[in-house]
């Protein structure tokens, strides 16, 4: 090839090369003066976020309580929901989309939860949802004073470990941005299901099921048989106690900060239920922003499941169950199992049970919730009470009577918590909320 020839050909190489090389270079300056303002803005807005007369100003506008301490069970922050991502990336992918400016501030809750030597570390919004699309890093002391650190490396707000050592370890949440939350929670020794398993397969969502079919509880009915009779009855006066609502994802969302402020001072808030056809293990998806929205206005809570178990083993694990959603430091209230009929119109897989084969299923249940490490009780109504449950078998726990009666429960059983109404009205809840007096003292509220 001759020298003209060759320059014909390389001369027009170098100048697509250079101009290639020019736009290159005009793109990346420009993307990284969008990031420094993005950053400058984030920076500003986090700034004064932090301003004490700022968050006390909101807090009083708001009516909101304070945010708790380091050593509370549920440590609650406010930060403004801005996010950098291209800010301390983690090597393990980074989001596709640009977390949008919010106009408000966002409360973002730290929830613990431990079955037996695992550890589950959530970050969840105050609309329940699991703070997605940043880089959680959690710091985590063990008893022995040693720590160490792990990561949200998938950015979908849950850490999951196992395999841990018995007693207190300390947890604190922070993102690169500078936001910081931690809360302590007590592990327990001999972990019983396998780590091939682990919490986060055993309780499914709601979105992977067919939940108008598995979820029939609130067709129960004795409930209905209940109410037949007229319109549900208001508490007299003569019945003195603590009152309290238990809810679940029929409530819907809920302003946890009125209800509060109408007088209500405990919730008992549905963790989740065993489907009523195939018997899998669901968690309520309204639970986690109930529990949430609970603690931080200062409620009393406890929980309950909705059982349909059918063996022992099967009650055992839904003990489990409620021990990956709930820690037992975050609760004043028992954990409860919900024995009543499924409310299947084709018959749930646990109506068949006879009463002593359905007391046997009960007891394990409360007894492995006991080993777990929490008060437990039991949920009927009079009827399955008195009929379908051998009562005396469960001395030494709580028990939860529904008997929706005017004049009082006719039950002749001990009680502790009395539901007198299915129709209750709460300000801060919309539509009609079960309804719930403690006559027991002993309960501590």
């Amino acid at each position: 090839m001759d020298r003209r020839r060759l320059r014909l050909i390389l001369i027009p190489g170098i100048i697509i090369g250079l101009t290639c090389i020019l736009f290159l270079s005009a793109l990346l300056i420009g993307y990284g003066r969008d990031q420094k303002e993005k950053r400058e803005e984030y920076l500003k807005a986090v700034s004064s976020a932090d301003a004490e007369g700022v968050r006390e100003d909101d807090r009083q506008e708001n009516n909101e309580p304070e945010a708790s301490s380091a050593s509370s069970d549920i440590a609650v922050s406010m930060i403004e929901g801005i996010y950098d991502d291209t800010e301390g990336d983690t090597g393990s992918g980074s989001r596709n989309e640009e977390a949008a400016v919010s106009e408000e501030m966002l409360q973002y809750v730290l929830l613990l939860t431990s079955s037996e030597s695992d550890l589950m570390i959530r970050m969840v919004g105050s609309d329940g949802r699991d703070a997605a699309g940043i880089p959680w890093k959690a710091d985590i002391t063990a008893p022995s004073g040693e720590g160490y650190e792990t990561t949200d490396d998938d950015r979908d707000g849950l850490i999951y470990i196992d395999s841990l050592g018995s007693g207190e370890y300390t947890v604190e949440v922070s993102d690169p941005e500078g936001f910081h939350t931690s809360s302590k929670i007590n592990i327990k020794p001999d972990i019983r299901y396998l780590p091939s398993a682990g919490i986060r397969s055993i309780v499914m969502q709601e979105s992977q099921i067919n939940a108008a079919v598995e979820d029939t509880a609130l067709l129960s009915e004795e409930k209905t048989e209940e109410e037949e009779a007229g319109e549900p009855p208001s508490l007299p006066e003569l019945f003195a106690g603590t009152m309290g609502i238990d809810v679940s994802k029929y409530n819907k969302e809920i302003d946890w900060n009125r209800v509060k402020a109408s007088g209500i001072e405990f919730a008992i808030i549905r963790a989740g239920y065993r489907g009523s056809t195939s018997g899998v293990l669901v968690e309520d998806p309204y639970f986690k922003a109930n529990l949430a929205g609970a603690k931080a206005a200062g409620m009393k809570i406890g929980v309950y499941f909705f059982t349909q178990a059918i063996t022992e083993e099967e009650a055992r694990e839904e003990a489990g169950a409620v021990a990956t959603l709930v820690s037992a430091e975050d609760l004043s209230l028992p954990v409860f199992l919900d024995v009543e009929s499924s409310g299947n119109a084709n018959g749930g897989r646990a109506d068949p049970l006879d009463r002593d084969s359905r007391t046997v299923i009960v007891k394990a249940f409360l007894d492995e919730a006991r080993r777990l490490g929490y008060n437990a009780g039991v949920y009927a109504n009079k009827t399955w009470m008195t009929n379908r449950l051998n009562m005396e078998a469960f001395e030494g726990y709580t028990k939860w009577l529904a008997q929706y009666r005017a004049e009082g429960p006719t039950y002749e059983g001990p009680y502790s918590i009395w539901q007198y109404t299915s129709g209750g009205a709460v300000d801060g809840i919309t539509g009609r909320v079960d309804m719930n007096l403690i006559t027991d003292p002993s309960l501590g509220l």
